[in-house]
């Protein structure tokens, strides 16, 4: 669990002073893909460096799985931190050391057994997707590749927590999908809350449970996703929505039940879902047709379809 309590954090003095992080409150639940996302210059970055005790706040209180960030001593921060992984939109990657020597840095650190490095290592190129590419130098990789070491590395101590900073802003398209997906599979696996920064309205859309909007270092919407980008409140949130197509509706087949024929009018009428009827025919003591619906509300309209005893089925 992370939660922010009216955190914020100031630079400069007087009349200079400025609020990259201004009166910022957030909860994110354990296990979940958060996303923050904001243009440059909201706060995004300062935010997640606060997570880590890289920044310290001004004001507030940053709490990560019962540890209070803000307020710890130095050396507690070095017990707390390993278990806070972070990847970089650049990777960072140590030029003199190989895909094997790079993962296994954070273990030299932290001092275990090398056979237990050794065996810990293996397994991260395992799961990353790096096999047979141990003893290969971060120039002989592509920038997706070398974002598969820096999430290896990121994992190494076994952190809770897993910070990511524009970790796909340097990929191509096809590229950030892969690591996406990686990263999400790693979420299912390992049960990794995960803090991603972006400014890329498909990263959030791919990957993300739930979002928080920032503008001029404030949070100024936040919720799930479907809730967020179906019903934007704020401008800059609108800005976000309008950058990309809207996608196309999903089209999912139905049989229903005389009786549930009203329940399906009330389900079509909520906003939220951008469901609509198309093709509805008689069939026996029943009905049988096609509904469209938002993607981003899918998961949650096939819920309520069902609940209302409705069979649905992808068109």
């Amino acid at each position: 669990m992370i939660s922010l309590s009216a955190v914020s954090r100031h630079f400069g003095t007087g009349p200079s002073r400025v609020a990259a992080v201004d009166q910022v409150d957030l909860n994110i639940p354990g296990g979940e893909i958060f996303g923050v996302i904001g243009y440059s210059g909201a706060g995004k970055s300062t935010l997640i460096r606060l997570l880590n005790g890289l920044e310290r706040p001004t004001a507030g209180r940053v709490i990560v799985n019962g540890t209070d960030i803000g307020a710890a001593s130095e050396r507690a921060l070095r017990q707390v931190r390993p278990k806070i992984g972070m990847i970089f939109q650049h990777f960072n990657l140590l030029w003199s050391r190989s895909v094997r020597g790079n993962i296994a840095l954070p273990m030299e650190i932290a001092g275990l057994p090398k056979d237990e490095i050794r065996r810990r290592t293996e397994e991260l190129i395992g799961l990353v997707g790096l096999e047979g590419r141990g003893d290969h130098w971060p120039s002989q990789l592509s920038g997706g590749q070398k974002q598969r070491v820096g999430i290896a590395r990121a994992l190494a101590n076994q952190p809770d927590v897993l910070l990511c900073d524009e970790a796909t802003s340097a990929l191509d398209p096809e590229t950030t999908d892969q690591i996406l997906d990686l990263l999400a599979g790693i979420n299912r696996r390992l049960g990794l809350t995960i803090v991603l920064i972006t400014h890329e309205m498909h990263v959030v859309r791919r990957i993300c449970s739930s979002v928080a909007v920032m503008e001029a270092g404030r949070v100024i919407e936040t919720g799930p996703v479907a809730q967020v980008f179906t019903a934007p409140r704020e401008p800059v949130t609108q800005r976000f929505i309008g950058q990309i197509p809207a996608p196309e509706p999903k089209s999912l087949s139905i049989r229903l039940p005389d009786e549930a024929a009203q329940r399906l009018l009330a389900i079509a009428a909520s906003p939220d879902l951008g469901l609509s009827l198309k093709n509805l025919t008689r069939e026996g003591n029943g009905f049988r047709g096609e509904v469209l619906i938002r993607p981003l509300a899918l998961a949650d309209g096939v819920a309520q379809l069902r609940a209302a005893g409705i069979d649905v089925s992808e068109g």
